[in-house]
C-alpha cells in the first residue's frame, strides 16, 4: 500500500465528469486513467499508424504503438530516478508514475496517419474549419470521442482527471489564428476544457511569447518522447542502412563540438558493425535519465506542486541529444528512403480526405463503398460535419486509408 501522496490533491485527481466506480476499486485515479488509455480503440489504432518510416516498408519498424510505449516506460523510469535521488521528494511527496505514464501513453493518441507529414497537410486541408493538430486531437479523443458520443463537457470521453489532461497540454493557445505560424493549438471548441483544467488564461498569452508553461508530468513526458523518438528513430535507420558511416563523418564536421568524442566514436563503430546498437542505445537512454535532476520554481503558474518544479538536463547530455536529433533530421528524415513513400501516403490522405469534404459541400456525390461516417448526416453545421470528418480521416490506419482509398472514383 503507498503512502498517501501529498503532491497531488483531490483538485488534481477530479475528473472531467462521474467515473461511476464500483464501490471496490482498488486503482488510484491516475492508474484508472491510465488503464483507460490502454484499453481505448485509439490506442489499439496506434499499432498501424506511421511512426517515421511508413508501415509496410519493415516488419521490424516502430509504429505509433511501439513509440508510445517506449515513452511510458521511458517517462516511468524518469520518474522513479527523480523519486529515488532528488532531495526535493520524499516518500509521501512523490511524482506519480501512473500519471506519467498515462501522459506517455495518450501523448500520441490524435495522431493521423503518415506521420508528421500527414498531420502537417491535414491542418492545411482543415484551415477553413479551424485546422487539425495532434495534441489538440489527443485532448479531444480523451475528453470527447473515446468510451463517449461527443455529448458535451463532462459526459464523452473517459472522463479524465485535471492532471492528466494538463499533462498532455504542451501548447495551450486556443484557435489556429492566435498562433504565429499555425501550429501547436487548441481547437476553439477546446477553450472550455482548458477553463476545467486551470483558470489562469495568461498562461495562453504566456504560450503565445513560446514559453512553455506545463506541470512537470508534461515536462517529463515530452522529455521521455524526445529521448524515445531520437534512439529509435536513429536505431531503425541503422537497421535498414539508411546511414552510413562517411555521412555521418561528414554530418559532424565542425559541428556540435560539445558532443563528446566516446559518442561519436561508439556510433562509428555501431555503423561498421563493430559494436551493437542496442547496447549503444541503452547506455545513452540511461545516460540521459541519470542526468536530470529536479528544480524548484520559485513563483509557480499554479500554486499546485505539479507546477512547482522544473526538469534540468545536464549539458553534456543535452548537447548529445540535441545532436543526434539533428542528425535524424539531416540524414533520416530527409532521405528518399523515408520521403518517397512519405510523400505518396500524404496524396492518399489528401485525396480521402478530399472526397468527404467535397461530398459534405455537396461537391460530390456519396458513394455506397465510401459512405459517410456516422453522425455526419444528421448533423447541419458544416464546421461541425468537417470536424467529424477530420475525426474520421486522422483516426485511420494507413492500411485503413490505402484500402478506402482504393474506393475513390474520380
Amino acid at each position: 500500500m503507498r503512502p498517501n501522496n501529498t503532491f497531488y490533491s483531490d483538485w488534481d485527481r477530479e475528473s472531467l465528469g462521474d467515473r461511476h466506480l464500483p464501490e471496490n476499486e482498488y486503482r488510484s485515479a491516475f492508474e484508472i486513467d491510465r488503464d483507460r488509455v490502454i484499453h481505448s480503440t485509439a490506442f489499439r489504432r496506434l499499432q498501424g499508424k506511421t511512426q517515421v518510416y511508413v508501415t509496410g516498408q519493415s516488419d521490424q519498424y516502430r509504429t505509433r504503438l511501439t513509440h508510445s510505449i517506449e515513452v511510458a516506460q521511458i517517462g516511468r523510469s524518469l520518474v522513479n530516478y527523480l523519486n529515488r535521488t532528488s532531495d526535493l521528494l520524499a516518500p509521501e511527496y512523490q511524482i506519480d508514475d501512473a500519471l506519467v505514464e498515462a501522459a506517455c501513453l495518450a501523448h500520441d493518441l490524435g495522431n493521423p496517419p503518415i506521420g508528421h507529414k500527414g498531420e502537417s497537410r491535414l491542418n492545411e486541408l482543415m484551415d477553413p474549419w479551424g485546422g487539425f493538430e495532434g495534441n489538440a486531437q489527443s485532448l479531444r479523443i480523451l475528453t470527447d470521442i473515446v468510451r463517449g458520443d461527443r455529448r458535451g463537457l463532462g459526459k464523452g470521453g473517459m472522463q479524465p482527471t485535471r492532471a492528466l489532461l494538463d499533462s498532455i497540454l504542451k501548447y495551450k493557445v486556443v484557435a489556429k489564428a492566435n498562433t504565429r505560424n499555425g501550429a501547436k493549438f487548441l481547437y476553439p471548441e477546446q477553450a472550455e476544457i482548458r477553463a476545467w483544467v486551470h483558470q489562469k488564461v495568461d498562461l495562453d498569452q504566456l504560450s503565445q511569447t513560446g514559453i512553455m508553461v506545463r506541470p512537470i508530468e508534461c515536462a517529463i513526458m515530452d522529455l521521455a518522447d524526445d529521448i524515445a523518438y531520437t534512439t529509435s528513430d536513429l536505431f531503425d535507420g541503422v537497421k535498414q542502412s539508411v546511414l552510413n558511416p562517411a555521412q555521418v563523418q561528414e554530418f559532424w564536421g565542425s559541428e556540435f563540438p560539445a558532443v563528446s568524442d566516446e559518442l561519436r566514436f561508439r556510433l562509428d563503430e555501431v555503423l561498421k558493425g563493430q559494436f551493437p546498437m542496442s547496447r549503444f542505445v541503452a547506455g545513452v537512454i540511461g545516460h540521459w535519465i541519470t542526468s536530470v535532476k529536479l528544480i524548484a520554481v520559485e513563483q509557480p503558474h499554479l500554486n499546485t506542486p505539479r507546477y512547482g518544479f522544473e526538469l534540468e538536463l545536464a549539458k553534456s547530455a543535452k548537447a548529445e541529444l540535441t545532436a543526434l536529433r539533428a542528425l535524424n533530421f539531416s540524414l533520416i528524415y530527409n532521405s528518399d528512403y523515408v520521403k518517397i513513400p512519405e510523400s505518396a501516403g500524404v496524396t492518399i490522405l489528401e485525396e480521402l480526405f478530399s472526397y468527404y469534404r467535397d461530398v459534405v459541400l455537396g461537391k460530390r456525390t456519396v458513394q455506397a463503398d465510401l459512405a459517410l461516417p456516422r453522425g455526419v448526416v444528421e448533423e447541419k453545421d458544416v464546421a461541425v460535419k468537417m470536424r467529424h470528418i477530420c475525426d474520421w480521416v486522422a483516426g485511420m490506419t494507413d492500411k485503413y486509408a490505402l484500402r478506402l482509398h482504393a474506393h475513390i472514383k474520380v
